[in-house]
């Protein structure tokens, strides 16, 4: 009898919480929800315009590519299952995968590319991954439901990669407003976003119609920002939080030794530097930037922004692990050189500049403070304005700075370090560099597919841009995340695509 009654008692209980709580909620209480802390508030989730790593951490999970690239880095379909080109190199065909929906159930289609394509190259957009689908003059052309076409000015050999990122993005028109505007994009992604609270808090809920059988595996994820390393740390230990975007460099060992805590660590395709404007004097002169490149010390600046988790920069962004490794790195700290370069272009005492880190990256605001005592040895005198990041976007924007101090994240072909940022008029281009042979080169890469032949083209374009010094490359960083031991099946990838799909939650 004792034991129907150990037997029976868990389902009287059970019946008693229903009763108490309803339904709902015990049905909520079932869930698998990872509660997930953010290093930086998102600066906007319209995928064809936004610019950070933050909004990303967010869209990649809402909105889908027409290719994409694996854990592995190799380029693999997505929502195009496959592709070829025609003998000309000008036009690619696309075949678009059948039975994909959009989270309003709407049915993805060839309409819906082309609309989105069109709308990344409209001026009107203003988007900065205009030369990701094509570039000016491109023609994006629906052959049928599941088959288009884009046909380029000049051939392009690495469409298909370009296609990879989630700034390009397919989304149903119903996405933008009267203005024009995405405010919550309507994607094909495994999760919705609902809850939405500024740039400060959201939940990505389960798209029960995702395309992928099996996924995702949550059935949300809580989103907070924690802004401050210390807080997200503090809360991953206290339990508050499941998992964090980010680790504080200094705060990694501590964490590895915990047996509470998991640890990822990844190379990342990135860069840190300094960006110097070009339109103001004394940084318009070429001798000025080699001699600011000239005097710092990279290992220093590795140290003190990623606490040695980094490898140091002396020529162009691309380190020795990366088959596009170029060997022309003549930038080793040399101050008599730095000198010599600052009095030979007319400032033999120096000047005064203003260094731009962001307050919301605090290992930007590590690097400022040595750059600083670095520059004063060759006369240089510096301030520092650390803006958060809402505010230091619009001045790296509108070029109001000297030097700004920042990431580009998501490098999976050479082109993606040498176009977006350095070719004249290019969207992302916050430097105003401009020098038609460079543009040339990195033009004329982008029509090769062979890889020794572009090697050449780029190996070129980069001794060029290392001795224009339009940027000082600091060093390549590494990625960090911190988990709960019972989230499982996360990857954490070098090019810093954060995919919640596949993860779970125990217990």
């Amino acid at each position: 009898m004792m034991k129907h009654i150990r037997t029976l008692l868990p389902l009287l209980l059970l019946a008693a919480l229903v009763a108490s709580l309803g339904a709902g909620s015990l049905a909520q209480m079932s869930e698998s929800v990872l509660r997930s802390a953010h290093d930086a508030e998102w600066t906007g989730l319209d995928p064809h315009v936004a610019s950070t790593v933050s909004s990303f951490h967010v869209l990649a999970n809402v909105v889908e590519s027409l290719t994409t690239n694996n854990d592995d880095m190799e380029l693999t379909p997505l929502l195009a299952t496959d592709w070829s080109q025609s003998e000309d190199g000008l036009t690619w065909t696309f075949t678009l995968r059948e039975g994909v929906s959009f989270s309003n159930g709407a049915a993805m289609t060839s309409a819906d590319v082309v609309f989105s394509m069109n709308r990344i190259l409209d001026p009107a957009t203003g988007s900065g991954r205009v030369a990701s689908v094509g570039g000016p003059g491109t023609v994006w052309t629906a052959v049928d439901d599941h088959t288009v076409t884009v046909t380029t000015p000049n051939p392009n050999a690495i469409l298909p990669t370009l296609l990879s990122a989630r700034s390009t993005a397919i989304v149903h028109p119903d996405s933008v407003d009267e203005n024009g505007v995405i405010v919550v994009p309507i994607g094909t992604g495994p999760f919705t976003i609902e809850n939405l609270d500024g740039t400060i808090s959201m939940t990505l809920v389960k798209n029960d119609d995702y395309w992928q059988a099996g996924l995702p595996k949550l059935d949300a994820v809580e989103i907070t920002v924690i802004q401050e390393d210390a807080a997200r740390e503090a809360a991953l230990l206290g339990g508050e939080v499941d998992f964090i975007t980010a680790v504080a460099p200094q705060a990694v060992q501590a964490l590895q030794d915990n047996p509470d805590i998991n640890v990822l660590v990844s190379p990342a395709l990135a860069y840190k530097y300094i960006g110097l404007n070009l339109m103001r004097e004394p940084l318009n002169d070429h001798r000025v930037r080699q001699a600011i490149a000239y005097a710092i010390n990279r290992e220093d600046l590795c140290a003190a922004g990623d606490f040695g988790l980094c490898t140091p920069l002396y020529g162009g962004p691309i380190d020795t692990a990366s088959p596009w490794h170029f060997d022309y790195a003549p930038y080793s700290q040399d101050l008599d050189k730095a000198k010599a370069l600052l009095a030979e272009a007319g400032y033999p005492d120096g000047f005064e500049m203003e260094l731009m880190p962001t307050s919301t990256y605090q290992d930007t605001v590590r690097q400022a403070q040595v750059l600083q005592a670095q520059l004063a040895a060759i006369g240089i005198t510096t301030t520092i304005n650390a803006p958060e990041w809402a505010e230091w976007l619009e001045l790296e924007g509108n070029f109001m700075y000297d030097g700004y101090i920042c990431s580009w994240n998501g490098l999976i072909d050479v082109e993606q370090y040498y176009y977006l940022q350095h070719r004249t008029d290019e969207v992302f281009n916050f430097t105003g560099y401009s020098d038609p042979a460079f543009d040339e080169l990195v033009e004329a890469g982008r029509q090769v597919a062979d890889f020794d032949e572009r090697y050449a083209i780029y190996e070129e374009a980069n001794r060029i841009l290392v001795d224009a010094v339009p940027y000082v490359y600091f060093y390549n960083p590494a990625f960090v995340r911190a988990m709960s031991p019972s989230v499982q099946g996360y990857a954490l990838r070098p090019d810093n695509n954060n995919l919640y799909m596949n993860t779970t939650v125990d217990g």
